[in-house]
């Protein structure tokens, strides 16, 4: 599954909020060890609902960062 890494908890607090408001299911994780991020919490999403989250997050104005999980 793709994970969103954010600059801040905030943020990622607030992405959680806009894609559970938008219908899009999403866990907060901590960032995986082999993952650099600049917060320690990431927001994990179903694969399909990938592109709607980050057109939620772009229309907010919340920078993030997608990686896919299956890659790694």
């Amino acid at each position: 599954m793709p994970i969103l890494l954010f600059t801040n908890v905030h943020k990622v607090m607030k992405a959680d909020t806009l894609c559970r408001q938008n219908g899009i299911h999403c866990r907060v994780l901590p960032v995986p060890e082999h993952i650099s991020s600049e917060c320690g919490m990431c927001l994990e999403v179903e694969a399909e609902n990938t592109e709607k989250c980050a057109v939620v997050l772009k229309e907010n104005n919340i920078q993030f960062e997608i990686y896919n999980m299956e890659v790694l």
